[in-house]
């Protein structure tokens, strides 16, 4: 595969979290956008690196590779300052990427 931005950070949510998010905003009185994320960042080289270190596979880079999906996005992270003042709680991004991620790989290995 093809990875243009290896060590951009980037914020994830799960998506049970974005649903109660969702349904924390329907009585609260604000206006204009507001934003939810996990707290934190990770890269696309931690979460490969991680991968390969479990299941022992190395991955395949190649600039000729297929496209990964984030290619051309920027680095960022999202600040979530506004729902945390509403009193929402976001999770710790770390606390539960690997969990996903071990999740996704016993996937793949009962096949």
């Amino acid at each position: 595969m093809n990875i243009d931005n290896l060590d951009y950070q980037m914020g994830y949510i799960r998506s049970d979290e974005a649903g109660k998010f969702m349904a924390f905003l329907m009585d609260k009185d604000m206006k204009g956008a507001i934003n939810g994320s996990s707290k934190g960042t990770i890269s696309i080289r931690e979460i490969i690196e991680y991968v390969e270190k479990m299941t022992g596979t190395k991955a395949v880079l190649e600039k000729t590779g297929e496209n990964a999906p984030y290619n051309g996005e920027p680095e960022y992270s999202i600040n979530t300052e506004k729902a945390e003042s509403l009193g929402f709680r976001f999770s710790i991004l770390q606390g539960w990427i690997y969990g996903l991620l071990d999740y996704y790989i016993q996937q793949v290995h009962a096949k």
